[in-house]
């Protein structure tokens, strides 16, 4: 299918005077003298503007592009159009659409084709997921587009940094770094891949794991061949660490970004030997989720021990039990809000917790100090809260 100047002018969204610019620059090449150009030119012609968004003279592209040292790489192969993968899966084209936008993944060409990759992926994600409804899909689509996205700019990010940046310092030339670093860039992108299959594998596995040991537990409890527990509910927790925003905008960007990275090592060696979970940052702060209200306070108090050796401030920390929302990733409700309020209401060092977590004690070498009753900020009634703290 070829195209006048015009016609990729209008699938490009830009000017036919754009069009001719590239042509003189020598990024497009028409078949003859008054085109035609190929369905291909539109991919080319957006990654030009891409280029120009991030600042990129365009004339050091063409320069780099004649002299074979600049490969631009092809767009994919387009298949269906949104409308007709719709059609034979038996849903909407906005679904479909709406699945694109939540995957974080370009919009359908103007013409509405589909790549080849996304149909397939779409095509088997509505058939095997075909009784959930427009909402739920949205939502599974939104936790793998935000989830991966973060892994890969994470991912690219150190190895700029890292890899790259030494790969530059070694006086390669630059025929042979474009080849030494083609090879590591291969090699990087089937690692990725590696983990997120290992990872996912293994992540999958604990959980059946757990829900297989509940089941049995809860058949055994049926029959009467095993004592009923109390179930303890879980417990939600925060750490809130005063003056962590101004220390890293005090020291630099570098400097934050080494913090950053303390900071982030510090939480996971403090909450998962106790089976505690960083669900998310907050700026000066962590929000863990821990099934065990006790895992949680001496976590807590790990915490606020360690802080100031590892990143120069001081840690506070509120802990509240009871039932939570799960949804995507996170967890909402008045737990959660609660934690949170406890955790302001502390002071630098010191680990306030709710009466329902002090209640859920299970261990020995830490004492409770009775605080309150004492009115929180948004909470209409008073809370007694307790400061725990080691025996």
């Amino acid at each position: 299918m070829a195209l006048t100047a015009r016609e990729l002018a209008d699938r490009s969204a830009c000017s036919v005077e754009r069009i001719e610019e590239l042509v003189g620059l020598g990024i497009l090449v028409p078949h003859d003298v008054d085109g035609p150009f190929s369905p291909k030119d539109v991919h080319r012609v957006r990654l030009m503007k891409a280029f120009e968004d991030a600042g990129i003279d365009l004339d050091l592209i063409a320069r780099g592009v004649a002299a074979g040292k600049l490969y631009l790489p092809e767009p994919a192969a387009l298949s269906q159009t949104a409308e007709e993968l719709a059609v034979e899966v038996g849903r909407s084209p906005e679904l479909v659409a709406r699945l694109l936008r939540e995957f974080g993944v370009a919009q359908p060409e103007p013409d509405g084709r589909l790549r080849e990759d996304e149909v397939a992926n779409l095509r088997e994600l509505l058939e095997v997921w075909a009784v959930a409804d427009d909402d739920e899909l949205a939502r599974l689509a939104r936790v793998y587009g935000q989830n991966i996205l973060k892994v890969v700019a994470s991912d690219l990010e150190l190895a700029g940094a890292t890899i790259f940046a030494r790969l530059r310092q070694e006086g390669y030339t630059n025929e042979e770094m474009r080849e030494v670093a083609g090879a590591a860039g291969l090699r990087l992108m089937s690692l990725g891949d590696q983990l997120m299959l290992w990872l996912r594998g293994r992540h999958l596995e604990h959980e059946i794991l757990a829900v297989t040991v509940q089941t049995t537990e809860d058949y055994l409890q049926e029959l009467g061949l095993a004592p009923k527990r109390t179930p303890s509910p879980p417990a939600i927790a925060f750490l809130d660490l005063t003056g962590y925003t101004a220390l890293t905008e005090e020291r630099g960007d570098e400097a934050g970004a080494d913090l950053a990275d303390r900071l982030a090592t510090l939480v996971h060696e403090a909450a998962r030997p106790h089976g505690g979970n960083p669900v998310k940052w907050l700026g000066d702060g962590v929000m863990f989720h821990f099934d065990d209200p006790s895992a949680a306070v001496l976590t807590g108090l790990d915490l606020v021990e360690q802080t100031p050796a590892a990143v120069d401030v001081r840690a506070r920390v509120g802990i509240n039990a009871g039932n939570v929302i799960y949804r995507d990733g996170d967890y909402f409700g008045r737990t959660v809000n609660v934690a949170s309020r406890i955790a302001d209401y502390a002071r630098p060092g010191e680990v306030l917790v709710s009466g329902e977590v002090q209640a859920r004690w299970g261990g020995d070498g830490v004492r409770f100090e009775e605080i309150g009753p004492v009115a929180l900020k948004g909470l209409r009634e008073e809370l007694t809260l307790y400061a725990a703290s080691r025996a």
